[in-house]
């Protein structure tokens, strides 16, 4: 469910609070998944974002502008429905995702309790003749929060997002939930895992069901790479999947 999810699960890039002093990072990996959705052929789809980020005070805005190759498309990034067809190799520009966020409660009170509100919105700069978007524009809100416990942290997200509607479709807007802990292995190593479902989004569809596991390591004060596999348990979701995330903080 996350590709425009940003790759990985919304709260393992910012489990430490909101910034001190004004912070920008620069992201780049790729994710890699496949799975029938359903049907009689194996879709394989790397996405391979730039993701901007900037952290100022309890502000974080996010801009994530990825390039998608689709073997034969059947589900978009964030587990859409996707026109049929299409040509059996799809690729060239994904959908562009803008987000801000808000830090209600950074865990400065000594209660570990963090509760961010988010917005976010796709723009449809992908193209819809290549299968590679749906061509409209959708919006999401959601509720993260963060429970500090020693050395793991619990974490939740409650949203839900309004579809555009295709040409010929009428994609119901869906309730999403993850839950996840995340916990330290080392001073600059953590791990855990995360569990995402979302309502079937057509008539005819079904739930997102997807579990992650993740590796984060931090290299350097200014470096960090995350990893991650993932499985799926629904025809909304990928088979299988995984792949790596690479941050520099400025």
């Amino acid at each position: 469910m996350l590709a425009a999810r940003l790759i990985v699960p919304c709260l393992w890039l910012s489990l430490v609070g909101p910034a001190l002093a004004d912070e920008f990072t620069l992201s780049t990996g790729a994710d890699y998944s496949r799975g029938n959705y359903g049907t009689p052929t194996t879709s394989e789809t790397w996405y391979v974002p730039v993701v901007v980020k900037y952290a100022t005070g309890p502000l974080l805005y996010r801009l994530t502008i990825p390039y998608l190759r689709i073997t034969n498309p059947s589900v978009g990034p964030d587990g859409e429905p996707l026109p049929g067809g299409c040509g059996r190799v799809e690729k060239g520009l994904g959908d562009t995702v803008a987000s801000a966020s808000i830090a209600l409660l950074d865990g400065s009170r000594g209660d570990g309790l963090i509760l961010d509100l988010t917005g976010k919105v796709k723009l449809p700069t992908a193209d819809e003749d290549d299968c590679l978007g749906t061509g409209k524009t959708d919006f999401s809100a959601q509720i993260d929060i963060t429970q500090r416990l020693g050395a793991v942290s619990g974490f939740a997200t409650v949203g839900w997002k309004k579809f555009g509607d295709p040409s010929g479709s009428n994609l119901r807007d869906p309730f999403f939930v993850s839950l996840g802990f995340v916990t330290g292995l080392a001073p600059a190593t953590s791990a855990g895992a995360a569990y995402d479902w979302r309502q079937e989004v057509s008539a005819d569809g079904h739930e997102v069901q997807e579990l992650t596991l993740f590796l984060t390591q931090r290299l350097s004060r200014s470096w960090k790479i995350q990893l991650y596999a993932r499985k799926g348990f629904s025809d909304a979701s990928p088979d299988a999947g995984g792949g790596l995330l690479l941050s520099h903080s400025f």
